[in-house]
This record gives C-alpha cells, structure tokens and sequence, in this order.
C-alpha cells in the first residue's frame, strides 16, 4: 500500500482523536466519506480522547479498528498512516536500520 502511492494519493483527514491524520487515501477513505465506513466495533474501549466510541462515530472510523484491519493485511479497510513525502518510499525499513543510516551519514 505505501509503496504504491502516487504524491497524490496522500490525504489529510479527521481522526477520532481530535487531531488531523495524514495517510494514503484507500478505499476506506471513500467509504468514510460517504458515511458507508465499517461498523465501529472499538477494539480498544478507548476512555480519551475518542470517548469510548463517540468521536469515532462523528468521523466515521475507528482507528483502533481500522490499524488493526492495516496491520492483518486488509488493504480495503485498513488505515496507512504516511508522512507527506510516503510516495516517495522505494522500500520500508526497520527502526534499527533507519538509526543506522541516520548515525552513519547515509
């Protein structure tokens, strides 16, 4: 999914947060804006700031639920969170590695 975007396909969006979420616009970004997202099953029983639920309902997913769909592989439901530049990604490496480079001068 990340290594796949196109500059474009990078979107702000309402998180259930409160706070924006920059990610890779998916299919479920089209289903949220139509108000037809999955059912919010609130995985996490989340108490703050989502309220348990509540702000997930106002914006249409659960990003408990819908990080959980990313990381079991379902790329219709699943949440890419993704910097601004994620299009520019040619391959996803570990924290280790990143460290790495960034201490060796790559």
């Amino acid at each position: 999914m990340l290594l796949d975007a196109k500059e474009g396909d990078i979107k702000l969006m309402s998180s259930p947060v409160g706070y924006p979420a920059q990610g890779v616009v998916t299919n479920l970004t089209h289903l949220v804006e139509k108000r037809e997202g999955p059912a919010i099953k609130c995985i996490s029983n989340c108490v703050a700031p989502c309220n348990r639920g509540e702000e997930a309902k106002v914006v249409g997913f659960c990003i408990a639920d819908r990080l959980s769909d990313a990381y079991e592989g379902n790329l219709e439901t699943g949440l890419f969170f993704s910097g601004t530049n994620g299009y520019k990604l040619d391959k996803i490496i570990t924290v280790k590695e990143l460290l790495d480079k960034l201490t060796q001068g790559e």
